[in-house]
């Protein structure tokens, strides 16, 4: 009985190891516009739908949009957007306000700002 127990918390340590895992996707090599845009798309919907209840969401496509706006090899520069938006991914709490102005730039290159028009600037 020992030995089974001690394979269902491994089983389950491990289940919980790939659940965080999901979502967390770094960009290995430059962003397009379209990524960046994209990114910004799921953030806006994000936001939009709200953070919900297991392993913060929102704060995942924030870091996510960050790593796209760092790796961004167009001529806009999204330098600031995107350590506001690691920032932002490293904090305990956030708001629409402060998401928005964390995006300005990113906002600018796609055409609309966060949680408004998806898809105008794609």
């Amino acid at each position: 009985m020992a030995r089974r127990h001690g394979v269902l918390i491994a089983a389950a340590a491990a289940g919980g190891l790939m659940f965080a895992a999901v979502g967390c996707e770094k960009v290995a090599g430059p962003s397009s516009k379209a990524e960046v845009c994209q990114g910004f798309e799921e953030l806006g919907q994000q936001l939009l739908q709200g953070n919900g209840v297991i392993g913060n969401p929102l704060f995942h496509k924030a870091d996510d949009l960050g790593d796209l706006a760092e790796h961004y090899e167009g001529t806009a520069d999204l330098s600031q957007d995107a350590g506001r938006l690691h920032d932002i991914a490293a904090a305990d709490s956030t708001s629409d306000a402060e998401l928005t102005d964390a995006t300005e730039q990113v906002a600018a290159l796609c055409g609309h700002p966060l949680g408004i028009g998806f898809g105008a600037g794609q």
